[in-house]
């Protein structure tokens, strides 16, 4: 876990879903194989010319943005699919409860924080398959709003879900922390607009998320 800051006053604890409130690598996996074959079969290319673009788009943009790494959803803007697009095939694709299970753990830890702070999700997923994760883990009643690729129209790293949730709690953006496990998507732009940011390195980060804060 990596504290990059933290607002004097926190009112609002914003969580990233995927990789950060589950640690699956098989749901990963299996996330990136579908979402590849439904790219491949909408150009009529092979898998692995799908993943030759996919690797392709990811390179030119680290080339021109000093190594950055590219969102899955924007790479796939680049190759020409919408974010409406994109968010549609993950609702119809992806499938979360097949790989994740109710955590115990989570649970008690993400009740100790809502005591203290009002705990939302902004997820690069659709919000559909975001809300269905949080359900998997046990953890869905806990959230007050899931905002996805729908809901923001743009796929981090962006403000504008960010945004949404401050809005929704009529709260300034500099009373927010953004808990991610990609620092260049979930932490940095919400670092520069004043946020808290905290980098995890999977769910068991999570755990003890309480006695950093």
């Amino acid at each position: 876990m990596n504290v990059y800051q933290l607002p004097d006053k926190i009112r609002v604890l914003v969580f990233d879903i995927d990789m950060t409130l589950y640690t699956s690598y098989p749901y990963l996996e299996s996330q990136i194989r579908l979402l590849t074959q439904r790219l491949a079969d909408h150009f009529g290319w092979s898998y692995d010319e799908a993943t030759e673009k996919i690797k392709q788009s990811k390179a030119e943009y680290a080339e021109k943005n000093n190594g950055r790494n590219l969102s899955i959803g924007n790479v796939y803007l680049t190759l020409g699919i919408s974010i409406k697009t994109s968010s549609e095939w993950r609702r119809e694709l992806l499938n979360p409860e097949a790989f994740l299970k109710k955590d115990d753990a989570l649970i008690s830890a993400l009740r100790r924080l809502k005591e203290k702070y009002h705990l939302a999700a902004a997820t690069n997923n659709s919000t559909e398959v975001g809300k269905r994760t949080l359900k998997a883990l046990g953890i869905f009643s806990l959230f007050d709003i899931v905002v996805g690729l729908d809901i923001s129209g743009e796929s981090k790293p962006t403000i504008v879900p960010f945004r949404i949730i401050a809005d929704h709690y009529h709260v300034p953006l500099n009373e927010m922390v953004s808990i991610g496990d990609r620092y260049e998507v979930d932490l940095e732009l919400p670092l520069q607009y004043g946020m808290g940011g905290v980098l995890v390195d999977g769910v068991e980060d999570v755990y003890g998320l309480g006695e950093v804060l």
